[in-house]
């Protein structure tokens, strides 16, 4: 199926409209000029986009369709689009879908060759990275890992060669507790925690992981947390199973093992001893 989004259209649109994640006045002309157009806004969090729309003069009737009401909220918006009604997406900052809700809305929209349109806008892992100070040219963009420990490890360790830039969301609860994981799998790397973007008390911590969790216990806000890519050499993967196995052989114990591999190739014994330990 092709999407022609400007072209005459019996259906109406489901708009996507990023709304901003700090300072209201973050945002374009143009999403200003959809949310006064379109019949009815559709949103994560009906008392932020009313606090919005007050603040921009925009009269409109809201409705709620959060994470937990896309699957109940998807027939009423599909007959109300097929009605030839637009509607518009937002969720409580940033754009829609990233590390947010309504990406069932929008795969039952494309089922029924109804047109989505996805504005661009404010998000929140540009600006950290760009605020970072680490590589920008290539970047992996992760969301929020795992809150269950076990899980966090397998993702973390899953991304552990890769040479990109890493970028995550975190709650500020677990942000400490999660830098600790991190550290433990992917060694101690520079990072950047970016928290409050567009607001008031916007601030960007730069250090390497450990100095980080030796000298805070705790941050306020909104984070991005921003991860330098993996440093060592294609063939250390190989290398080390290798070298792993024959020191074993040789007599080593499965401790001393590790413990010279870390030295040599400068990797956290923790970080070795996870891919060993079975």
């Amino acid at each position: 199926m092709i999407q022609k989004s400007y072209g005459d259209n019996k259906y109406g649109n489901l708009y996507l409209v990023p709304t901003p994640i700090g300072n209201l006045e973050d945002i374009t002309y143009r999403a200003i000029k959809i949310l006064n157009e379109v019949d009815i806004v559709y949103a994560e969090d009906t008392r932020e986009t009313f606090t919005l729309l007050k603040y921009y003069n925009i009269s409109k009737r809201i409705e709620s369709c959060h994470k937990y009401s896309e699957m109940k909220n998807k027939d009423k918006i599909i007959k109300i689009l097929l009605e030839g009604k637009n509607i518009a997406y937002v969720t409580d900052r940033g754009t829609p879908l990233i590390s947010d809700p309504g990406n069932v809305i929008v795969d039952e929209c494309i089922k029924n060759n109804i047109n989505v349109i996805s504005l661009p806008g404010p998000n929140a892992l540009l600006p950290a990275i760009n605020m970072s100070g680490l590589s920008n040219e290539k970047f992996i963009f992760y969301g929020f890992l795992n809150s269950k420990k076990s899980i966090c490890k397998k993702e973390l360790e899953s991304l552990r060669e890769e040479k990109y830039t890493l970028i995550f969301y975190e709650s500020p609860f677990r942000i400490i507790d999660t830098l600790k994981v991190i550290n433990e799998i992917l060694g101690d790397r520079k990072i950047a925690i970016v928290r409050e973007i567009s607001k008031i008390h916007e601030e960007i911590v730069r250090d390497n992981i450990s100095n980080i969790i030796q000298n805070y216990d705790k941050f306020k806000g909104e984070i991005v947390l921003i991860v330098e890519g993996c440093k060592e050499e294609k063939n250390n993967k190989i290398d080390m199973d290798l070298e792993f196995n024959e020191l074993l052989k040789n007599g080593l114990s499965k401790k001393d093992a590790i413990k010279q591999l870390s030295d040599k190739y400068n990797i956290n014994k923790n970080q070795i001893y996870e891919k060993y330990k079975e």
